[in-house]
């Protein structure tokens, strides 16, 4: 079965906290073709632009997803989820009713804590105080940790983009485990763990 990501697409989202998901999802659609894919949704289907500068135009519209066919949620960071995104807030709590993981990083978790679904959960984000003015209850479950994985919800700081891939694949079980770890100490910084990564990597493709 065909795994779907849906990345949430709006104003000023930060285009170097989802690049490393959708490239990777990307390319494992070329290596194995059926094994995933990605679509970017919005609150309409009209270009946003990206803090980059970049013009993205969503795939489809959020009433348009289906849930049941969905792997996983992604909210990007961005500077306008203080107030506003109510179609995105409804959605994540039906993710949550219905046991669709959800994952967010920096701005996006802001989303997450409006919507009430940290308010229970083991969570991280840029700091606790960067939660606060949304009113949640979770607080006592802040963790300062560069991501938090707990019950299907996933949260990241807006500096740690790799772990928070790696955090994702983990949680819908794309790429094998030992891919996702040699990737994950690649690309922060590990040049002697290319052979394992490759050597991981022609194990995955020819699984």
């Amino acid at each position: 079965m065909t795994k779907l990501l849906a990345c949430y697409a709006t104003d000023t989202m930060a285009d170097w906290e989802f690049a490393y998901l959708t490239t990777l999802v990307a390319r494992a659609q070329q290596a194995k073709p059926g094994t995933c894919e990605i679509q970017f949704v919005g609150d309409r289907v009209e270009d946003v632009h990206t803090l980059g500068g970049l013009n993205l135009k969503p795939d489809v519209d959020l009433d348009e997803l289906d849930l049941d066919q969905l792997s996983v949620l992604v909210i990007p960071g961005g500077d306008t989820y203080g107030s506003g995104h109510e179609p995105l807030l409804e959605i994540v709590r039906e993710c949550e009713r219905q046991g669709v993981p959800v994952a967010a990083i920096c701005g996006g978790t802001i989303a997450l804590a409006r919507a009430g679904v940290l308010d229970h959960r083991k969570h991280t984000s840029n700091a606790m105080e960067f939660l606060v003015g949304t009113g949640y209850l979770g607080a006592d479950n802040y963790s300062d940790a560069p991501t938090e994985s707990d019950r299907g919800v996933i949260t990241a700081s807006g500096i740690y983009p790799v772990q928070f891939t790696a955090a994702v694949l983990r949680e819908i079980n794309l790429l094998s485990n030992d891919l996702i770890d040699s990737w994950e100490k690649l690309y922060l910084g590990d040049p002697e763990i290319f052979p394992e990564f490759m050597e991981a990597l022609d194990a995955w493709q020819n699984a």
